[in-house]
């Protein structure tokens, strides 16, 4: 195996001046609690995911797989964050398999993340223009645009503020989430207090064709952005106590928020059937959603959910855009991507240049797109099916890594349940979930073909990625060690 990637003696060629790099913040648990969150859309997901996880899950028993993919999540994070106090350096998925399986498939994972969540910003921008557009014409009486038009608005606004201190990003991240979560939380007490059509018990019977599996890869696809926490850690305070202690607790806030919704939503429309019914009315999971809340609470409530899940999505395309910069930053400081990206605005102390370059690959796909004229439902649906499928590729990869780590500096920890036991736990969940998500690449990705298409194009930028690396070992081989360098591995 290759050697550990520590940073090497000073070259000019292999070398960023540090004061160049250093980025800076003062995030806290509420911050990096923030960023997380809004990277979840909780409104989109309740809207448009969790009456599709009911009705082509398992029904009355979802909950209980939002909190069996809770302990699947933890166990990864229990490894994670253990691995994460050993790094000096942030990078997430590239750091971590970088140190434990080398150089080249780090790199491969590092192209991987990057690929991954630009893919899930164009596809929120794309889903965005289209909810934007319906929320303009049919509830503000406002201009009737194409989606590009409202996307290429979204992405002005986002991109400015992902060129500022990150701490601007986390203050409106704050204020959106409080108050789309407060919508949901009115209507749930409304429901709960009303007790529903059916009453509050829960029906535990799995309707006909209904799926432990595809439950369980459809309630994954509702907890990820937690292991983004990780790339933040140089704009954190105090990063050893406070990203572990937001790591843990945004899982376990969503775990809850979803397992109880996903009992909520069930009370409120009497049952699987009752929402498959709705689902079957409205034509839409989101139609469902809204109607209930006029239903049970008021039409204005129904309205501003409307309008709420456009700002969730600007959110969460926020997060994700911030995300995408701090990879890029990682690779910039490392030499694999041009080093100017590494560069750090003297006042803002935020990574500008590679938050431009991550604002102008997303807005150059969805313009493509938008060219071309394409269905943007159907680009929508495949572009985020890619992105997800991405993400539980990453944590099946890191899983494993976490378990090489640990195994070959069994001297660093002590604790065999967090260095192999949680590892294995977590690689076993997140590889039965990479392998439903081959089974129904068509609920996934919209359609087989185009999901099989999807996944062998992203595994093609892993190989790129790893044959790069190669070729820096020969060509380059002071950047080769910087690949993933770390000050020190303590």
């Amino acid at each position: 195996m290759e050697n550990t990637p520590t940073t090497p003696p000073d070259t000019a060629a292999a070398r960023v001046d540090a004061d160049s790099a250093h980025l800076e913040g003062s995030l806290g648990t509420g911050g990096l609690l923030f960023t997380v969150l809004a990277f979840n859309a909780p409104i989109g997901i309740m809207s448009g995911f969790i009456p599709v996880v009911i009705t082509m899950g398992v029904g009355g028993p979802t909950p209980l797989v939002y909190l069996g993919v809770m302990a699947m999540v933890l166990f990864f994070a229990a490894g994670l964050v253990t691995m994460a106090k050993h790094m000096s350096k942030p990078g997430a998925f590239y750091t971590y398999v970088t140190h434990a399986l080398g150089r080249s498939m780090g790199l491969g994972a590092g192209f991987t993340a990057l690929a991954t969540y630009v893919v899930l910003a164009s596809a929120t921008y794309i889903f965005m223009g289209t909810v934007a557009n319906t929320v303009s014409t049919g509830i503000l009486h406002g201009p009737d645009l194409p989606w590009w038009a409202w996307t290429l608005i979204a992405w002005a606004l986002v991109s400015a503020l992902t060129l500022l201190n990150i701490d601007v990003s986390t203050r409106v991240l704050g204020v959106l989430l409080c108050v789309e979560v407060l919508v949901v939380l009115v209507w749930d007490l409304r429901v709960f207090f009303d007790g529903g059509p059916a009453g509050r018990g829960l029906e535990l019977s799995i309707p006909a064709g209904g799926s432990w599996g595809l439950a369980l890869l459809l309630a994954v696809g509702c907890l990820t952005g937690f292991e983004s926490i990780q790339v933040f850690r140089s704009e954190t305070r105090d990063a050893d106590r406070t990203i572990p202690r937001a790591t843990y607790l945004v899982i376990i806030i969503l775990s809850g928020f979803y397992a109880f919704n996903s009992w909520i939503y069930q009370v409120a429309f009497g049952g699987t059937d009752g929402i498959g019914a709705s689902l079957a009315q409205t034509g839409s999971a989101a139609g469902s959603f809204f109607d209930s809340l006029k239903h049970y609470v008021a039409t204005v409530a129904s309205d501003a959910a409307n309008v709420l899940v456009v700002t969730s999505l600007f959110a969460a395309v926020l997060a994700v855009q911030n995300i995408s910069a701090r990879y890029t930053f990682a690779l910039g400081n490392d030499g694999v991507l041009p080093s100017a990206l590494s560069r750090v605005h003297p006042r803002w102390k935020s990574p500008t240049l590679a938050a431009g370059a991550v604002a102008v690959a997303v807005l150059a796909i969805d313009l493509v797109l938008a060219v071309a004229r394409v269905n943007p439902v159907t680009w929508y649906v495949a572009l985020q099916g890619l992105g997800l499928w991405g993400l539980i590729l990453l944590m099946a990869w890191t899983s494993v890594a976490i378990i090489v780590f640990f195994r070959s500096r069994s001297d660093l920890e002590a604790s065999l349940f967090k260095t192999l036991i949680a590892p294995i736990l977590s690689a076993i969940g997140f590889g039965i979930t990479l392998f439903l998500s081959f089974k129904n690449a068509d609920l996934l990705f919209g359609t087989t073909a185009t999901g099989y298409w999807c996944m062998v194009s992203l595994c093609a930028v892993a190989v790129v990625g790893s044959l790069y690396a190669l070729w820096l070992k020969s060509a380059k081989p002071a950047v080769w060690a910087r690949i993933g360098a770390q000050d020190d591995v303590h």
